[in-house]
């Protein structure tokens, strides 16, 4: 599937009227092009996901100049036997890092951690793990020539907990990785941001002396961990919750609650020590649709926030964002940035210029009956002001 298909023309109209650029379509997969990530420098871009076009789920990236357009081809970084999934990127002054895990045929795991110079050079790639256990799920974030790696990783007993780590930009460890707190078997992504004063945070979900999933929170600076619930166990799920900080060491948390019997995407905004309690109290409900409002993640430029989501209450998924100020207040109302026969799923945002960058997959769901690899999706982009 080339560019010139929905990706490039089916947004047109909500994108002049949203004010942000046509979404472009970047990835040329043909196949599935799935779990998209962005970096983002003051000069460009880089965009990642796996890809299955070869038979095989494999790492690709591709970079973008200042105006959001193709810097040069895609990048297959992963040339392994095994399935390479759940793929996270970061920028480095010069690199990029990626995290993501591979997946064996015999259906072990194990976590991966690489760096790339921005020309596409491979630099160095090293296993994340404490022990021998299979571990997946690993995200990655940089703050200076420094990368900070969480992941999850089972122990003897197969009790999985959360665990990170810093390594240096020349692939060596800067300590020994740090546990974080017990993962639930329903745990399956975690998300990161580092403080203005190099703190690490950690959210997700677990399943972890609660009755269903509740949200957690875990901090790593100078080698000690903390580890809080942000949500009650009230017996009602509350899942995949992302978190950004201000230049000013304000915070967001999001996440998607059922609490009202629909899933629904909330946000809790407030200086970083305030999230690090129960939040609920404190947090308000974004969005208010029939439809289902899921896979939440956040951004933020100086004070503004923004947020977005996908919702499917037209029938297939469609991406919104919504801005608001460091305190949570609304800005403006949301936003609809696709319109398109296939589902826009799960976006990716990162803080751009005076706006912000996304991407997401369009995805065409496989036909009732049809094997699990039917389905086919492609990697879009797009800037809002």
């Amino acid at each position: 599937m080339r560019r010139s298909s929905w990706a490039a023309c089916s947004c047109v109209a909500l994108a002049a009227a949203a004010g942000c650029s046509n979404p472009n379509q970047i990835s040329e997969s043909g196949f599935g092009a799935f779990e998209v990530t962005l970096a983002v420098w003051s000069d460009g871009l880089a965009v990642a996901w796996h890809d299955t076009r070869n038979g095989n789920a494999e790492v690709y990236v591709r970079r973008l100049d200042a105006e959001g357009r193709e810097a040069g081809p895609e990048l297959r970084l992963t040339t392994t036997a095994a399935q390479s999934y759940e793929v996270d990127i970061a920028p480095l002054p010069n690199a990029f890092a990626v995290a993501w895990y591979e997946k064996e045929h015999g259906g072990s795991t194990r976590a991966q951690l690489g760096l790339w110079s921005r020309d596409g050079t491979p630099l160095w790639q090293v296993p994340v793990a404490a022990g021998v256990g299979p571990s997946r799920n690993a995200v990655v974030r940089s703050f200076g020539d420094a990368v900070f790696c969480t992941w999850i990783e089972a122990d003897d007993d197969g009790r999985e907990a959360v665990w990170a780590g810093w390594w240096g930009s020349d692939g060596q460890p800067r300590s020994a990785p740090v546990e974080l707190g017990a993962a639930g078997d329903t745990t399956w992504n975690l998300n990161a941001a580092i403080a203005p004063s190099g703190e690490a945070w950690v959210v997700f979900d677990a399943r972890a002396g609660t009755r269903v999933e509740e949200l957690f929170a875990a901090t790593l600076h100078e080698g000690r961990a903390t580890l809080v619930r942000l949500t009650a166990d009230d017996g009602v799920r509350s899942k995949y919750p992302d978190v950004a900080f201000g230049s000013d060491g304000r915070a967001a948390i999001t996440w998607f609650d059922e609490r009202d019997g629909n899933k629904e995407v909330y946000l809790a905004a407030a200086p970083a020590e305030e999230l690090l309690r129960p939040i609920e109290a404190g947090a308000q409900r974004v969005t208010t649709t029939p439809g289902w409002s899921i896979g939440a993640y956040l951004a933020m430029n100086g004070e503004r926030i923004g947020l977005a989501w996908c919702d499917d209450s037209s029938g297939n998924y469609e991406v919104f964002l919504q801005s608001f100020d460091a305190a949570g207040l609304p800005l403006a109302p949301p936003r609809q940035l696709s319109d398109t026969s296939t589902n826009s799923m799960i976006p990716a945002i990162e803080p751009w210029r005076d706006g912000f960058a996304m991407a997401w997959d369009e995805v065409v769901p496989r036909p009732e009956g049809a094997p699990e690899d039917s389905t086919r999706a492609e990697v879009v982009f797009t800037t809002v002001p």
